[in-house]
Formats: structure tokens, sequence, C-alpha cells
């Protein structure tokens, strides 16, 4: 990356990776919001919460200097349309977790104890296709020193085919999870049955705009 922004000035693929770094820490703090809220405690859940949300704010700070960045003439080994699409489908993930945080403070979510179980296996499901789209992204400065072409391009090409596979995968798995949640309603006051919904929704798109990043990036890939 030092090579690159030598010879075409200061490289916005920097700013790029911070706010990548900023939309992790709001996602790894998901799971344990999760914990917090089962176990009933509202401390923890709104530390995490007040958390996710400055992450968030840094993140959208990061992402606005880059908007001005790509708006001046910059040389890269990309289009500018496809580094502005990556990181919008990059910025809605640290958006999807702060939703999650904020539903999840509204009032008291627990649900039974079979339902939270298969809730916890969903989000990490999830989780993981999110960690895999970070691990792409970690390739970002490899990719920008080959011009997104040769051996490093074909090794992310198949990571982001992994992500694709896994979040075609998940898609049944909210469906079902949403299903039993409904068929368990009896059990909830209705505005929790509806703000679970939502909540498992906003999981849901965590996993989308995971793969949206990948694709990015492999529109990128395809035009070397």
């Amino acid at each position: 990356m030092d090579a690159i922004s030598r010879l075409l000035g200061e490289s916005p693929f920097r700013v790029l990776k911070e706010h990548a770094a900023e939309v992790e820490e709001c996602v790894k703090r998901v799971r344990p919001l999760f914990v917090a809220m089962e176990a009933g405690d509202s401390a923890r859940l709104q530390t995490l919460a007040r958390e996710i949300f400055a992450h968030e704010t840094a993140a959208d700070d990061l992402r606005n200097q880059l908007h001005e960045r790509l708006a001046s003439k910059v040389l890269m080994p990309m289009r500018k349309e496809d580094l502005f699409n990556i990181l919008e489908q990059q910025d809605s993930l640290a958006d999807r977790a702060e939703d999650i945080a904020a539903v999840l403070t509204y009032r008291d979510m627990r649900l039974p104890e079979d339902l939270m179980r298969r809730v916890k296996d969903y989000l990490d499901r999830i989780l993981q296709n999110c960690a895999l789209a970070a691990g792409i992204m970690s390739k970002l400065d490899l990719l920008a020193e080959s011009s997104f072409g040769g051996r490093d391009a074909l090794t992310v090409s198949k990571l982001i085919t992994e992500l694709a596979e896994r979040e075609d995968a998940t898609k049944a798995a909210q469906i079902e999870l949403t299903r039993a949640l409904l068929a368990r309603e009896d059990c909830l006051p209705p505005v929790e049955t509806m703000l679970w919904v939502q909540v498992i929704d906003y999981i849901a798109q965590l996993s989308a705009y995971a793969d949206r990043v990948g694709n990015g990036i492999r529109m990128t890939l395809r035009m070397k």
C-alpha cells in the first residue's frame, strides 16, 4: 500500500480499511449484546449499545472523509464507483448493528430458553458471514498492490464465492426462525413479537450487506 501511495498520492484505501475496522467493532459487539440481554444484565447491555453507537458514528465520519476524497481527482487501480459501492455496503453493516442494539434496549426482550437458543445459533451463522467479509476486506492491500488481478484476486474470488453460498444458505434459516417465533407468539406480548421479527430481519441484513461487500469487490476483480 505504501508503494501505491507513493505512486498515486494519498490512497483512499487507507480510509476504507479504517472504516472497515470501525464497522467490525460494531458487528463484534452484537453477540455480547444478546448474552447480556439473556442474562438480564441491563447495565452491560446499555454499555455495549453505547459502544456500538460510538463506533457507528466513527464509521460515518470516515465515510464522509472518503466521500470528500473521492470527489477529488485521485488515481486508483479501480473505479471510484466500485469503491463507493463497497463503502456504502460496508457502512450499512454498522447501521444494522446499531439498529439491533437500539431495539434490544427498548425493553426487556428475553425469550423462552429454547427460542433464545435458536436465535443465538442463527446469529452465530450470520456473524460468521460477517467475519468472512471482514477477512476479504483485510486483503485489500494485496489486491491494490496487484491492481486487483493475479493470484491474489483468484484467492479473494474464491472467498467471495464461499461468502455468497453461505449467505444463500441462511435465507431458509431466517424463515424457519421467524415461523418458530410466530408459533410461540402466545408466550410474548404482541409488541415484543413484532420487535423480535424486526431484530431477526436486521440480523439477516447483516449477512446480506456482508455479501454485498464481497460482490462489490468481485465486480472489480472481473474488470481485471
